[in-house]
């Protein structure tokens, strides 16, 4: 007779992990699947590689079922789930990558671990984002795949930006994994916006045969042979990225003139880094890179997708963070190449001081300034001068708009209008004398439109003869 094999009751194991948080305050507590994280109120103050930090110690206990013959080491395969989608929400409202390297002590045993239970809650350096935090959970519930993804690319994508910054080192890894956002967004409409366009087309042909005098059901007959072959001719298989992302954005009232402008050129730069370009350059600005990066305005574009790809995701939870950030960085964003073209023409007009100020159109003296760098021929130079010499000549410098002024003041001071030139010149010299530039020093401005291809006569002469000094 054989022995009946008796069956063992898994193991109930207990695990804790302690995170150093790079926050100066956070006060939060939430459960997550089999997991509860909370702030324990101890600082600390470590080091992020550069500088020392002050942090918050946040702890994150869980439990989970394991089978008698595997070990409590094991159960931190079951406990990794859940750390991995808690550091995702964690490090989305804090801005601030939070990853298993942030964990400096953990541990796992049958014994349970106390901890006091509480409302869910979140305050970050004084504000309160419990409403937004309770959104994302349940979000979380109704969509778990695509959120952890959207919440784990982002994390991913800010560690590696994180990980270059004294030298772009990752930036190119980066902002790939920043575009894997743009492209979940992109497929959670592709259904939608197809029957838009599919329907739209359904309405156009039904408008079409309408004017041939056609009767219903000749015009219902008629759509319905010709709607497949119409759809295939204007739509085709695929729907791309750019129109994609675009119909999102809209969706979400995230879209003008000068986002759609960046998500073009964001597509252009994506795909250099993805399929691969000619690396090579001969001139390198600070920080020195470790290998030839394939975007060439790397921490731009970075920066930009940090913000942007943040809102995005609290406009499709349904929250409100990252919103004001977005708001102000977006004044940065360079306005397309025909809003540019119209400034210079006179077909557009705007207030002076909202060169600085900022404007609908994003025209500024920094937009104008970067226009310029990205075409640095003299005409282009000339069209500029003409469309703002008046703003320019009455312009009073002060520490707020120096850094910008400087950088216009650059490029004009190789003006043939000797009222231009002389108003440049001077304001490079008050500004270097207050050193109210944004440099890290003077150098580098040349540096910078070195590297870009644009030649500075007057500033080059005033380095190499170090005016500066006298």
């Amino acid at each position: 007779m054989k022995k009946r094999i008796r069956e063992k009751m898994p193991v109930v194991i207990y695990g804790q992990y302690s995170y150093d948080c790079e926050l100066d305050s956070i006060d939060i507590y939430f459960e997550y699947g089999n997991s509860v994280v909370f702030s324990t109120g101890e600082k600390t103050i470590v080091s992020n590689g550069i500088k020392m930090v002050n942090c918050e110690k946040l702890e994150v206990i869980s439990k989970c079922y394991v089978e008698q013959y595997q070990g409590p080491y094991e159960a931190k395969r079951y406990f990794r789930g859940d750390n991995l989608v808690i550091q995702g929400i964690i490090t989305f409202f804090t801005g601030l990558p939070l990853t298993v390297y942030h964990s400096n002590d953990s541990r796992a045993g049958v014994k349970p671990i106390e901890y006091k239970r509480q409302k869910i809650h979140l305050s970050m350096n004084g504000i309160d984002y419990t409403r937004d935090l309770k959104i994302l959970l349940k979000k979380l519930e109704e969509e778990p795949e695509l959120i952890i993804t959207l919440l784990d690319r982002w994390r991913k994508a800010i560690y590696l930006k994180a990980e270059s910054c004294d030298a772009d080192l990752y930036y190119d890894e980066s902002t790939l994994s920043f575009f894997h956002i743009l492209e979940l967004f992109g497929d959670t409409v592709n259904g939608e916006l197809r029957k838009k366009l599919e329907d739209n087309i359904e309405k156009m042909l039904q408008q079409h045969y309408a004017n041939f005098y056609f009767n219903d059901s000749q015009i219902k007959q008629m759509v319905d042979q010709n709607k497949k072959a119409v759809s295939s001719l204007l739509i085709g298989d695929y729907l791309s990225l750019s129109v994609k992302v675009k119909y999102f954005l809209e969706k979400y009232e995230l879209l003008d003139d000068n986002i759609a402008f960046f998500i073009d050129n964001m597509i252009k730069v994506r795909n250099a880094i993805a399929h691969g370009r000619i690396t090579y350059q001969k001139v390198f600005i600070w920080p020195l890179p470790q290998f030839f990066n394939l975007a060439k305005d790397s921490y731009e574009n970075i920066e930009f997708l940090y913000f942007f790809t943040a809102v995005m995701i609290s406009k499709y939870v349904g929250i409100h963070c990252w919103e004001d950030e977005w708001m102000e960085i977006k004044g940065y964003l360079m306005p397309p190449q025909k809003i540019v073209d119209a400034f210079l023409e006179g077909e557009i007009h705007i207030e002076k001081d909202s060169l600085i100020d900022g404007n609908q159109y994003n025209i500024s003296w920094r937009t104008l300034f970067n226009y310029y760098v990205k075409k640095p021929k003299k005409e282009i130079r000339k069209k500029i001068e003409l469309a703002v010499a008046d703003i320019f000549l009455e312009v009073l410098v002060n520490r707020e708009n120096a850094s910008d002024i400087f950088n216009i003041s650059l490029i004009f001071a190789d003006s043939d209008e000797e009222a231009i030139k002389e108003k440049a010149i001077n304001n490079i010299k008050l500004i270097i004398e207050k050193d109210w530039h944004n440099w890290s020093n003077i150098r580098d401005a040349y540096t910078y439109l070195q590297f870009y291809s644009v030649d500075v006569v007057w500033y080059k002469n005033y380095l190499y003869n170090k005016e500066y000094l006298k």
